[in-house]
């Protein structure tokens, strides 16, 4: 083809005018319209032809042996939905980042479904594909479970059960949103993923935490068994979840790593120093408002002790210390960790940071005791207490601090902890 040729083509082409461009305006002017639908409140116009020949629900509705002659009313959509709808069927694409809601998207779907409109699905199904993920998944899943939406519900289950199988938890997830899941949604997803023990365990928590919520039922044993009565599991596996007031922490091997956030208690001011003699052990509580990860503790290291004649100055000692931490749920107390600790190269006047051995995941729904205790060879020695805060924070979740009534003007030796929130 000559130069002269291709540059005539292309003219043309730059000179073709976009036909469903205009055949949308002419909707929106309502310009030789020859049907309407009510959808809520509004009344939208159009055109039978365009309509049928994008849909044969619309074709079998306008041109068929029952064809509606009069406006037709539309109960199972929302009119910002069939506008989109409209447009699509006229222009031929979808804005789904202009759609702010996942429900307009799901909606939208099920249009698709509805009217047999395979374009608009395979659209629908290739965005899901592409964006399910862990902070949406189970919000998608459970409004397609109650749409009936099966290649999303499929799509949902095999991109959730890698999430469980990989070891990541969605319980903080279900905590934060604003979307509770239904039982029937729960009883579905724990079909093929019960058997993967702590974090869904965790997810199931979480879950009867915002089911007491919406119930305003009191966060107990009593009514965790309410809520977990209709759900399909095992009643060891419900006895369990009942019982449990902590998980062991498995590692995501996803590649995700933990980050683990130092949270600090802010400093008021010093008080008399803890001594070991008149007192042998040390005692607080903490709680938290989200599933965390617990890795160590934060406490004040000893006091730079008084010489004896002909000692030699030392700037650090060996710290001999047993650390328990017990669970408080329901007026049930339950020993969860305990090790004793034997730190070396310990700097005087500092903060000494316990690290446990075996990270566990704290819930949000109980008190956690932490005990420090001292042995004979400690006797004498002083540690540093101060008045803190009775929380620390960070932008994801906070930590609340306390010690005994009796104690809280004494001051505390507790500083704070690391953790980081359960994925």
């Amino acid at each position: 083809m000559s130069n002269k040729a291709e540059t005539d083509v292309d003219k043309m082409d730059e000179e073709q005018p976009d036909f469903s461009q205009r055949f949308n305006e002419m909707r929106h002017r309502n310009h030789l319209v020859d049907c309407s639908f009510k959808v809520d409140d509004k009344i939208y116009y159009s055109h039978k032809l365009i309509l049928s020949a994008a849909s044969p629900v619309f074709e079998a509705m306008f041109y068929g042996a029952l064809a509606e002659k009069q406006t037709v009313k539309i109960a199972d959509i929302r009119s910002c939905v069939f506008e989109r709808l409209l447009d699509f069927i006229y222009v031929g694409t979808i804005d789904f980042e202009g759609m702010l809601q996942i429900e307009e998207i799901l909606e939208l779907y099920y249009c698709a479904q509805k009217y047999m409109i395979d374009s608009l699905h395979k659209q629908c199904v290739n965005y899901f594909g592409k964006n399910i993920k862990p902070n949406n998944v189970l919000k998608i899943l459970d409004i397609a479970y109650r749409m009936n939406l099966e290649d999303i519900i499929f799509s949902c289950l095999c991109v959730l059960k890698h999430f469980l199988s990989s070891g990541m938890s969605l319980s903080n997830i279900i905590l934060e949103s604003n979307h509770h899941l239904s039982k029937s949604c729960v009883d579905l997803i724990l079909e093929d993923n019960y058997e993967v023990k702590d974090n869904v365990i965790c997810m199931i928590r979480a879950w009867c935490i915002t089911e007491c919520e919406q119930n305003r039922l009191e966060m107990n044993s009593d009514s965790l068994k309410t809520v977990l009565q209709d759900i399909e599991l095992p009643d060891k596996l419900k006895e369990t979840i009942v019982d449990c007031s902590f998980t062991s922490f498995q590692p995501v091997t996803s590649g995700e790593k933990y980050s683990w956030t130092p949270v600090q208690r802010i400093h008021y001011k010093a008080v008399r120093p803890l001594i070991i003699g008149d007192e042998m052990c040390f005692e607080a509580g903490i709680s938290c408002n989200r599933f965390i990860v617990l890795k160590s503790l934060s406490i004040n290291s000893r006091l730079t002790p008084q010489l004896k004649q002909d000692e030699l100055r030392r700037d650090t000692y060996t710290e001999n210390i047993a650390v328990e931490i017990c669970s408080k749920f329901s007026n049930k107390i339950e020993p969860i960790f305990r090790k004793q600790h034997f730190i070396c190269d310990v700097p005087f006047n500092n903060s000494l940071e316990i690290s446990l051995d075996n990270q566990i995941v704290l819930f949000p729904d109980i008190v956690y005791v932490v005990r420090l205790k001292w042995g004979p060879e400690s006797l004498g020695y002083e540690y540093p207490r101060s008045i803190l805060s009775s929380y620390g924070k960070c932008k994801q979740f906070r930590i609340n601090f306390f010690e005994s009534i009796y104690l809280e003007t004494e001051g505390s030796i507790l500083n704070g902890i690391i953790c980081d929130l359960y994925k």
